[in-house]
């Protein structure tokens, strides 16, 4: 039997996901600004990672309501 999430979860989980989406948009702006290669490519992937993070804890919480959405 899996915990459910709580309201204070939620505000949790979506100020996590706020900042990670933020951070993403940030990194991929600098890495389009910035003339040099090598900080263009970790602002690249700082991008990437951030959307990385964003999509696992959207997963999360789609997979948490397929268990509690029938309620």
């Amino acid at each position: 039997m899996k915990k459910e999430i709580t309201t204070k979860d939620l505000m949790a989980l979506n100020e996590l996901m706020t900042f990670e989406n933020w951070m993403a948009t940030k990194m991929k702006f600098c890495g389009e600004n910035v003339e040099d290669k090598t900080l263009k490519n970790m602002f690249n992937d700082m991008a990437t990672k951030h959307l990385e993070n964003h999509k696992k804890l959207l997963k999360f919480l789609q997979s948490a309501s397929e268990e509690g959405g029938g309620k």
